[in-house]
């Protein structure tokens, strides 16, 4: 066996030499006597060889010839049969049809182009061309448009079929018409929005009011107050309000610096009661804070925040069956914690608003921190005190230390109340000095009710860490962060 194998090497090499030294120049006869070939198996051999070398030189196309992920032969009959049966089909109609056990719609597309299966569109095609209309013609329809303006598509086609002969389209009069009247009364331009973001966390807080909660059994509407960071879209503060005032807008902001332990540089309000008045002047004032207002009936100022409105009445209130006040605010601040940490947001591509808070670089002196409800009072004049103690305060009886008969008071409005300054400099306090004394005008007043200023010894606006320095940053801006700011470690 061993002997065949060499004998069948050796005559394939005899021949590959014979081949080669045709190649090379000999004559044949030369190399049929060498190699003792016949001159046809000689010129045989040489045309193999010369095909061979052909096809090894040509150019191969890389990677597999029939690639790994094609359609098995099953799947491919299956395919043709329903694009025979359903011509007009779509290649996801087509992918519908089979189940999810379907190649996806491009596959579907190659099968039914490597078997040459078209697409037959669902319209027939025109049987005449379409109609034009000379230049005569669309003259003659556009007058008799315009000078009947006041009549409605049909009608003009009716009186050109019948004065004149045409056979015109109620659509076709329609859009002429419509061209007259864009051209006599052209629309207003389309309003360009301008958008703005701040570049760094807390430069701007928008706030608002949700008042859409309206309580189940309790027929009364509870309000969020919410605080929304500007550049990062997260809520610095958020909780639930059976009433707000003013004050209740002052601990919000409050609360939310000593949870982030900064002063923000600017909030945005609108033009509701609880945004505006002295005492929340004044509190951003010393501050700091650059506090704006929203323009009157344009609600896109505040749009951030309106829009994040709309995202928890779908998200949070609408989750609720019942709206109970209780329920809710238990179940708000988780929510907050969702939306600031997880939820992604549009505008940061997906990402939450907490990857924007980490860029804080910079954070508020804790003296200041811990004594901002004193940079909220104002002063409210003064008065004189009546006979055994007595005043009057918005058209109530209000009484005081009766050895104060006659002095004459200074008043000042602080988060805790009224406080009354005698000349010694002794402070009185008069609690629930807006929701009694000014109560809104929907509430009831008793007027057999007393109110009394009680003694206190210590003021809510005086002792203020840092005072003088705050004032004389609000004079020089640049040295703001000297006085409020430090470096973060």
């Amino acid at each position: 066996m061993k002997e065949e194998n060499n004998t069948l090497v050796d005559e394939a090499e005899r021949r590959l030499q014979a081949v080669l030294a045709v190649l090379q120049g000999q004559s044949a006869s030369h190399v049929q006597q060498q190699y003792h070939l016949g001159r046809s198996d000689l010129y045989k051999f040489k045309r193999r060889a010369l095909v061979a070398m052909r096809a090894a030189v040509a150019d191969q196309k890389r990677g597999p010839q029939r690639p790994a992920n094609r359609v098995s032969g099953e799947t491919e009959q299956q395919l043709r049969t329903v694009c025979e049966r359903y011509p007009t089909w779509s290649s996801y109609q087509v992918q519908r049809h089979l189940g999810p056990e379907a190649p996806c719609p491009r596959t579907i597309q190659r099968v039914r182009k490597r078997c040459g299966l078209p697409r037959v569109p669902k319209r027939p095609l025109p049987r005449r061309p379409r109609k034009r209309f000379s230049a005569a013609e669309q003259h003659l329809i556009r007058a008799t448009v315009q000078t009947k303006l006041y009549l409605g598509p049909l009608r003009l086609a009716w009186d050109l079929r019948n004065q004149h002969g045409l056979q015109v389209s109620a659509s076709t009069v329609r859009r002429v018409k419509r061209r007259i009247l864009t051209a006599l009364h052209p629309p207003p331009a389309r309003t360009q929005w301008r958008r703005y973001e701040r570049k760094h966390p807390h430069s701007l807080w928008h706030g608002d009011l949700l008042e859409k909660v309206t309580l189940t059994y309790e027929d009364r509407t509870a309000y969020q107050l919410t605080l929304l960071d500007d550049y990062s879209r997260a809520y610095v503060f958020c909780d639930l309000f059976r009433a707000v005032s003013v004050n209740t807008t002052i601990r919000a902001l409050i609360a939310a610096m000593r949870v982030y332990r900064t002063i923000p540089k600017a909030v945005v309000f609108d033009n509701g009661p609880y945004f505006k008045g002295q005492l929340l002047t004044a509190f951003c004032r010393r501050l700091g804070i650059r506090l704006i207002h929203s323009t009157v009936y344009h609600p896109q100022t505040n749009g951030k925040l309106e829009r994040a409105f709309r995202d928890d009445m779908q998200e949070f209130y609408h989750q609720h069956e019942k709206w109970l006040f209780n329920d809710l605010r238990h179940s708000l601040p988780a929510y907050v914690t969702y939306r600031n940490q997880v939820r992604g947001h549009y505008a940061l591509r997906g990402h939450p608003a907490v990857t924007r808070l980490r860029e804080q670089h910079f954070f508020a002196l804790p003296p200041v921190l811990d004594h901002l409800e004193r940079y909220a009072w104002c002063a409210r004049g003064y008065t004189r005190v009546g006979e055994n103690g007595r005043l009057r305060l918005n058209g109530r009886k209000v009484y005081i230390s009766p050895r104060l008969s006659g002095q004459t008071l200074r008043l000042y409005e602080t988060l805790d109340g009224l406080e009354a300054e005698d000349a010694e400099g002794k402070c009185y306090l008069l609690r629930h000095y807006r929701t009694e004394i000014y109560p809104p005008l929907w509430s009831a007043k008793d007027p057999a009710r007393l109110y009394c200023f009680r003694r206190r010894y210590t003021s809510g606006r005086t002792g203020v860490p840092g005072m003088a320095a705050t004032r004389d940053v609000r004079e020089k801006p640049g040295e703001q962060g000297i006085a409020t700011m430090q470096s973060s470690p």
